[in-house]
């Protein structure tokens, strides 16, 4: 006898009112400050009482823990993602990634720049320190293939020093520019650089 399919469950109500309550921080997130964002005013935009924000969330560092969370997995995830994806051409795969580094930034730069005001969490900075670390990981990977197939010159200096200096640079250009490039020239910018230092021979 076959069984009958089973319905694929969707969003539960629950579940869209903590989307609602996250959607609400990001919005909130991009003109204010988090210490300057109320309980109230965040249950509001999510169609909630105050009293029901708790049941999501205890707090609203941890709701910003959450949105963290979210945030940067989604970037280094997608990133790595491009770094593994089989292509002949490497600098191609340095323009996509730092495209996708710049796109996600304009996107959910209030939520990043969050972990760094005084109202956040200590696990904040732990977020982006993890986030920063698995970028760097990943780029150590990519340089590496490099030079194992000779797309890169061997060093110095080593891959991981290569790649921590290229990461925290490029997290710190796209975390200040502050409108000063457009999106393309940011990455036409940032894709020159690393083509040169990875790619090109002294």
């Amino acid at each position: 006898m076959v069984s009958a399919p089973t319905r694929r469950r969707g969003p539960s109500k629950g579940d869209r009112k903590q989307e609602a309550l996250l959607e609400t921080a990001e919005r909130l997130l991009a003109v204010k400050p988090l210490a300057e964002i109320g309980i109230e005013e965040l249950a509001r935009g999510a169609g909630i009482s105050r009293s029901s924000f708790y049941f999501y969330f205890e707090s609203r560092q941890a709701m910003l823990l959450a949105l963290l969370a979210r945030v940067s997995d989604d970037l280094v995830t997608q990133v790595v993602e491009c770094w593994l994806e089989p292509q002949s051409d490497m600098r191609k795969t340095v323009r996509q990634s730092i495209g996708l580094a710049v796109k996600m930034w304009h996107e959910h730069g209030a939520v990043l720049m969050a972990a760094d005001s005084p109202d956040a969490p200590p696990e904040a900075k732990e977020f982006m320190a993890d986030m920063t670390g698995r970028l760097v990981a990943a780029t150590v990977d990519m340089i590496e293939r490099g030079r194992e197939t000779g797309a890169a010159p061997a060093g110095p200096p080593s891959a991981h020093a290569l790649a921590t200096m290229l990461v925290g640079m490029t997290e710190h250009v796209i975390s200040h520019n502050a409108g000063a490039l457009g999106q393309d020239e940011l990455v036409d910018t940032l894709t020159a650089i690393w083509h040169r230092a990875v790619f090109a021979a002294d």
